[in-house]
């Protein structure tokens, strides 16, 4: 969560400390630390509950002489809520348990406004659900959200689940945003698993969205994933809603840890929000994730991007200098998302895709090794042959030793996808560099497809003299029908002499 909610959070509990009723009053503090204002905070419980510490430790001892009921009735008439509390500390659990028993719930929702859960807990983790959802009725009655926020912690499951339907979705909200302690924010969703997307739908409808975004800041890794889903499941308008918001309370180092954890299916929908195609979105995400280090939760949006939006965010890594983009390739690489970053190398200028491809950090076996299987494992090969079409020659040995490794599924389809997209030369540049058996491989491999023609109509004007003049050289290791079929296709392009060198032997004569 941002600096500035955590400060909005602790500005809230503050001022119902100091009997301020407007937290705005306190806006003047929202720059200072959270960490700052909870010190102070904490400061200040301890001087009210500490300041008469011995006379209230005789009246707790005094209380195990009387009998409860006795003791529920001074409590409630002569003492109040606000003593009651600050005695409540110093009386064994299970007696102070005793005693609220036999108070009403209204009583005990002013005495909870007064407790420290911090010298309470024990007490608290006591009480039966079905006081706590008393309790915690009366509370809400008054609207009254901070003081259950900070007691959330230290109540145990069995209270918590008595107690959650008597709250709404949108003051699961609100309490999640006043959390005393945010590690229970996961607890709570356990327990209200159900609810989550109606919790995110309060956001949307009642514009809570300071409270809905610091709960997604607020859950653990584990649970990104689904959150995210339930989000974008509920619609455009509560996406569109959640992008403005984050936007203007600048939270995207909240969403993009999110955004990275969703499936496939509801990222390509948050990618296709209107929303995040403004350049000033754009802007702002990768200024997250250059300047904040969030560059590997942005590259599985980033792919998902439509290509004008995608180019946006090339431009942005291109103009990174060599060393900053070397690091921007190795942290992708760390991450395993070269399935994501071949997108975003494709959509560079031509210039800095040569320029990123004739980095050092592009030589490394490892970086190379991933490369190609991400491509082949994901049906790649049409962003990645432009690609590895700019890597330095240095790099062909390990890459055909690669392109060797495939299996014959990957190769056909990479075989294909080559002949289509008009990168048929960098495919066979690389296939024929391999060994005598790796050549031989993928040489009988495009002699048995069944479409071998789309293989040998990829072959045009234009198609590099290299590529024939390998051809020529490895002549002895093609397969004769595909001899026969590589000279008359030749001949069709007016290669008369490449034709002469392809033909099978015995045909040379005609």
């Amino acid at each position: 969560m941002s600096e500035h909610l955590v400060a909005v959070a602790e500005i809230t509990k503050l001022a119902r400390l100091l009997g301020i009723t407007d937290p705005t009053e306190l806006d003047f503090l929202a720059d200072l630390p959270p960490t700052a204002l909870r010190e102070y905070r904490e400061r200040v419980t301890d001087r009210l509950f500490d300041r008469d510490t011995q006379r209230l430790q005789g009246i707790a001892t005094a209380s195990k002489i009387v009998p409860v009921g006795i003791s529920a009735k001074i409590a409630e008439r002569a003492f109040g809520p606000l003593l009651c509390a600050t005695v409540a500390s110093a009386v064994e659990p299970q007696r102070a348990v005793d005693i609220a028993k036999a108070l009403g719930s209204t009583f005990l929702a002013e005495c909870a406004v007064q407790l420290d859960p911090r010298r309470t807990a024990a007490i608290i983790a006591a009480v039966p659900p079905t006081m706590v959802t008393d309790v915690a009725r009366e509370l809400l009655s008054h609207g009254d959200h901070i003081t259950m926020g900070r007691f959330v912690h230290v109540v145990p499951e069995p209270a918590l689940r008595a107690a959650a339907p008597v709250m709404s979705d949108a003051d699961l909200l609100r309490i999640g945003f006043l959390l005393e302690d945010k590690t229970a924010i996961d607890n709570v969703l356990h327990v209200v698993a159900d609810r989550v997307p109606g919790v995110i739908r309060a956001a949307y409808d009642n514009q809570m969205w300071a409270e809905g975004i610091d709960l997604l800041d607020s859950i653990a890794p584990h649970n990104r994933a689904w959150i995210g889903d339930i989000t974008a499941a509920l619609g455009g308008d509560v996406l569109d809603a959640l992008i403005t918001a984050v936007a203007e309370l600048d939270a995207w180092s909240t969403l993009l840890p999110l955004t990275s954890a969703m499936s496939h299916d509801s990222l390509r929908l948050l990618a296709e929000r209107p929303t995040v195609h403004t350049d000033t979105v754009l802007a702002a995400i990768m200024d997250a994730a250059l300047d904040g280090g969030q560059w590997v939760d942005l590259l599985p949006l980033a792919a998902h991007l439509p290509d004008p939006q995608l180019a946006f965010i090339a431009t942005r890594v291109g103009e990174q200098n060599d060393d900053r983009l070397a690091d921007l390739i190795r942290d992708a690489h760390t991450a395993g998302l070269w399935t994501a970053m071949i997108p975003v190398a494709l959509a560079l200028t031509d210039d800095n895709r040569r320029r990123m491809a004739g980095l050092p950090v592009m030589t490394e076996p490892d970086i190379l090794s991933a490369v190609i299987t991400a491509t082949a494992d994901n049906d790649l090969w049409s962003q990645a042959l432009p690609l590895v079409d700019a890597l330095p020659d240095t790099t062909k040995p390990t890459l055909a030793a690669l392109i060797g490794d495939l299996t014959r599924e990957q190769l056909l389809t990479a075989v294909l996808t080559a002949a289509r997209d008009d990168n048929i030369h960098t495919l066979v540049d690389l296939a024929l560099a391999q060994d005598h058996a790796g050549r031989t491989r993928v040489l009988t491999l495009i002699d048995d497809m069944d479409d071998t023609e789309e293989f040998l109509t990829a072959l045009t004007p234009d198609t590099p003299d290299t590529v024939w003049q390998a051809l020529v050289q490895v002549r002895d290791d093609i397969p004769a029908r595909l001899q026969t079929l590589l000279a008359e296709r030749a001949r069709e392009l007016g290669r008369d002499d490449d034709a002469g060198n392809l033909a099978p032997l015995d045909t040379t004569a005609n």
